[in-house]
């Protein structure tokens, strides 16, 4: 988990199970998840162009293998890149793009996680070594990636502790994500770094490998645990939602939710999140995270068995998108 969410626990005292459950005598209300002011679902309100894969060219890709072999058709330019699909020869593809070095080319298409059964809308790449081209190379445009090398996001952070037993109630963090290296001209390590008010928690950071042809990070832990979703892919859903930066732009986003986590704690303890979040559908960039963090206890004590007692005591973070170089998905009002 992310240090910027464990931190948050050492700010809630007195919940731990060696005290025991410290009882609903003064039990706070939690209230209601307030609606997200950034976020407008009516998509009637705004120009949405349609979001596309690349202009295909004049030149055709014929895969050219011998012996019966198939040609693996990858998700970037590179064999370390997952192989999505594989092409007979004589399969006939309509060429995108290519990379630099001009040895991979972005070819239309074939299916996707999110095609129908008759359905092939999905990039995908070959090698010059399967191929044979019909038209000029010359004529085919480098690739740009979805993230830049020099990538950096910062986002803004308000974490608030509903209990009476907080020593610190609310605090605001800043979240910097900039690129340590660049690895085989594919994986980005991107730093994340943790900056809270001075008078809440220390620094913290962690470092994410970032995918700059995919926009997806290597461990793919976000697929279990939604606070871990940072850079998900620009697969990750369709346009459902326009979320609105401070600085007036707007995004077209998937936005999905309620998610729900559980973390086992220890000593009859566990901790359970609940919260929605929003990307980018260009990038995958997180663009908004948000949350509601409860304490459950289950166990005895005092001569009383609890099961999964909630006592009224919980957290909240909101973390929203505050300014990147990477290009975002904008959109205009009507």
């Amino acid at each position: 988990m992310p240090r910027l969410l464990a931190l948050c626990i050492v700010a809630l005292v007195g919940l731990s199970a060696c005290n025991g459950p410290a009882g609903p005598l003064q039990q706070i209300q939690v209230a209601a998840p307030s609606t997200n002011s950034r976020v407008v679902t009516d998509l009637s309100q705004f120009v949405i162009p349609s979001m596309s894969t690349g202009a295909a060219t004049q030149v055709k890709a014929v895969v050219n293998t011998t012996n019966g072999r198939r040609a693996n058709v990858r998700s970037g330019p590179g064999t370390d890149f997952p192989a999505v699909s594989a092409a007979e020869a004589g399969t006939e593809f309509d060429v995108i793009a290519k990379n630099e070095a001009g040895d991979w080319f972005q070819v239309c298409c074939v299916q996707g996680d999110g095609d129908g059964e008759d359905e092939a809308t999905t990039p995908a790449w070959l090698a010059d070594v399967v191929v044979e081209l019909e038209g000029d190379a010359e004529d085919v445009p480098v690739y740009e990636a979805i993230l830049p090398e020099d990538l950096a996001a910062r986002w803004q952070v308000n974490w608030e502790c509903g209990s009476e037993r907080c020593e610190i109630k609310r605090c605001t963090a800043t979240v910097e994500a900039n690129v340590d290296t660049v690895s085989a001209q594919q994986w980005l390590e991107v730093d994340h770094t943790v900056t809270w008010d001075e008078t809440c928690f220390s620094t913290d950071q962690w470092t994410f490998e970032v995918n700059r042809f995919t926009g997806k990070e290597r461990s793919n832990t976000q697929d279990e645990n939604f606070l871990y979703r940072y850079w998900v892919g620009p697969n990750s859903g369709e346009i459902n939602s326009v979320y609105k930066l401070r600085d007036g732009r707007q995004i077209a986003a998937f936005c999905s939710g309620p998610h729900t986590l559980e973390v086992e704690e220890g000593d009859g303890w566990s901790t359970v999140y609940i919260g929605n979040t929003c990307h980018d559908v260009r990038t995958g960039m997180l663009l908004d995270l948000s949350y509601e963090k409860r304490w459950l206890y289950t166990g005895e004590f005092e001569g009383k068995t609890y099961n999964r007692e909630y006592f009224g005591d919980f957290e909240t973070l909101e973390q929203h998108l505050a300014d990147t170089n990477a290009v975002l998905y904008d959109v205009e009002s009507k």
